[in-house]
């Protein structure tokens, strides 16, 4: 698991001229070496890096959790979880989360998003509302509080 404080100590390698260490350390390979070559942009993506670290971090842990949670699961031979590229676009993101919602009879709670597209819960239950808002499906939830969308088509 990926520690904020070691990503904050990376940052700081911006104060002797190396920028996005941080970036690295939490997988984002291709703008931690952008980083790494432009002095962090400028010094503006090093200073935006300074208040993003904890979604990073964060990030990089549910990326981590999905990726052992599918290996486990092929390491038991049973229900294996299928391995599958992330989402990249906002549209891939809502293709991902009606295929989840449609293998589980037209109903998905954000842990059950999670695991099914591999973004965190911030950005799958954001993604929820604002389908929920346009009208593309309803939140609701059961006798015991937890809360699930339905996806009325799906049903």
């Amino acid at each position: 698991m990926k520690d904020k404080t070691i990503a904050y100590l990376l940052w700081c390698g911006c104060f002797v001229g190396v920028c996005g260490l941080q970036r690295i350390y939490n997988g984002k390979y291709g703008t931690g070496f952008l980083y790494l070559f432009t002095l962090g942009l400028c010094g503006i993506g090093q200073l935006f890096d300074l208040f993003a670290i904890p979604g990073m971090v964060e990030d990089a842990n549910n990326r981590l959790l999905v990726t052992s949670l599918g290996q486990a699961a092929l390491a038991s031979g049973g229900g294996a979880v299928p391995m599958r590229r992330l989402p990249r676009t906002t549209e891939e993101f809502q293709v991902a989360l009606v295929h989840a919602a449609k293998e589980r009879g037209g109903r998905l709670s954000a842990a059950e998003a999670v695991a099914a597209t591999g973004r965190g819960f911030k950005e799958v239950e954001k993604q929820l509302k604002e389908m929920a808002l346009a009208g593309y499906i309803e939140e609701d939830s059961d006798e015991g509080g937890q809360v699930f969308y339905r996806f009325p088509g799906l049903a």
